[in-house]
């Protein structure tokens, strides 16, 4: 059967047996160039096809997938779906819903199809090569990356839902090893876009190049507490770590330190947090959510009060409210849950420099590492591997040998004094401008 023939054939099968069942279709194909030393040293092509089905029955829900579209196999998954649905508590409010209309979002533009796999393997050569011969002090190019993917999702449901939609990416990764004075040091530099065009692999790599050769010259961090302004990409990966807090799921488990907090100030009041699904360039971007509820942008923090959490179908009626469209899968493979799509900080005024000005004397926070060990989405707290920048009398004045920073992320948020213009969007779907915080811990040397 084809993609759209199965999901149809499933859906008439379940009514046929009188049962209440989704499928979530996915056709998905990628590819992935890496470049290293002026040739091609990995090449991949994937293709997959899925649904995965969802079944009701008396309240409680079975899941099970299949790759195999023969009507032998699909009659195998809506059983197997159903016998685990047996297995399993039912959920008061589980239910199936016939959504409204989504708005409309093009994800897909002119499509990669037209782009040859001689230019995607070209563009790759063509990152590494700017980036090992941009400067002297580059020694190797560990990671120069291209990738792309089109993919069309698809949903149905008994209760007449039966929407689709397409889309397609494109990206560069590239990541250079400087080396000066017997230092090492290696920063990444990454381009999304939906259009293969708009890729620049010389820009990508020259900056780089320019952040990791900033990193040459460290010098030790101090120890104490200070004033910090963290880097728009540093604050935009922060907000990716800790952004399960606002899952409603996390919240009702007793996961979330915002739990009981609706309607109070959890951070100062420059903080407004948006989640936006239908950023017409945003990397998480849908019309629609993994139950086929529609996309619409949701604010989370309003002025620093904590005014809505992340829900699904199923939160939401726990919670008496509205579902928010955040119901997600991983894949077809994948059980129900919730995520954010682009979730971000609203921008406010300045640059990046100007808050250093105001910022007089302390630290440039570019970067953390080590967030699966060191940063806890339950409490809140985080003590983390970082890079940075010493400032002194506004100016950048020398980077820092690696530190930590230490703190509370709720904390951090309310010790926000100034929110830059510069928004940025990171390879998490995240985005924040740079922030200018009272005060920062700090582990050096």
């Amino acid at each position: 059967m084809t993609f759209d023939e199965a999901r149809s054939y499933l859906i008439a099968r379940a009514r046929e047996r009188g049962v209440d069942l989704e499928v979530f279709a996915q056709r998905a194909s990628s590819t992935s160039v890496r470049a290293f030393g002026g040739e091609v040293e990995e090449f991949k092509l994937s293709n997959k096809v899925g649904l995965g089905l969802r079944a009701l029955v008396n309240g409680a829900w079975g899941f099970s997938y299949t790759e195999n579209l023969s009507q032998a196999a699909l009659d195998r998954a809506l059983s197997a779906a159903l016998e685990n649905a047996e297995l399993t508590a039912a959920q008061p409010h589980a239910r199936l819903v016939a959504w409204g209309e989504p708005p409309a979002v093009d994800l897909y533009g002119e499509g990669l199809s037209g782009v040859t796999v001689e230019r995607k393997v070209q563009l790759a050569l063509t990152l590494e090569a700017q980036a090992r011969t941009a400067d002297p002090r580059v020694t190797s190019v560990p990671y120069a990356i291209y990738s792309d993917g089109e993919s069309r999702q698809a949903i149905a449901n008994t209760q007449g839902l039966d929407r689709s939609y397409r889309e397609n990416h494109a990206s560069q990764y590239v990541a250079p090893l400087v080396s000066e004075n017997g230092q090492n040091k290696m920063k990444g530099e990454f381009q999304f876009s939906r259009e293969f065009e708009e890729l620049d692999p010389t820009r990508t790599a020259l900056e780089a190049v320019r952040r990791s050769a900033a990193l040459l010259g460290a010098r030790p961090a101090p120890s104490g507490t200070c004033g910090a302004v963290i880097d728009a990409r540093c604050a935009a990966h922060l907000l990716a770590v800790y952004s399960a807090i606002f899952s409603a799921k996390m919240v009702q488990e007793g996961k979330s330190p915002l739990a009981g907090k609706l309607g109070q100030a959890v951070a100062d009041s420059r903080v407004t947090l948006v989640d936006d699904p239908t950023l017409p360039r945003g990397l998480a971007s849908r019309p629609f959510d993994a139950e086929g509820a529609p996309s619409r942008p949701l604010t989370l923090l309003e002025a620093g009060v904590l005014r809505s959490f992340l829900h699904n179908a199923e939160t939401a009626a726990r919670d008496g409210v509205e579902p928010t469209g955040h119901a997600a899968r991983a894949s077809y493979k994948s059980t129900l849950g919730i995520s954010p799509t682009n979730l971000f900080v609203q921008a406010g005024s300045g640059s990046r420099e100007d808050l250093l000005r105001r910022l007089g004397t302390g630290l440039l926070l570019t970067d953390v590492q080590g967030t699966h060990a060191g940063a806890n989405p339950i409490t809140g707290e985080f003590s983390l591997q970082a890079e940075g920048f010493w400032v002194e009398g506004g100016q950048i004045a020398y980077p820092l040998e690696v530190f930590t920073v230490a703190g509370n992320f709720l904390e951090l948020l309310s010790e926000v004094q100034e929110v830059g213009a510069d928004l940025e969007f990171t390879q998490y779907g995240t985005g924040s401008p740079s922030l200018r915080v009272t005060r920062l811990a700090v582990g050096g040397n």
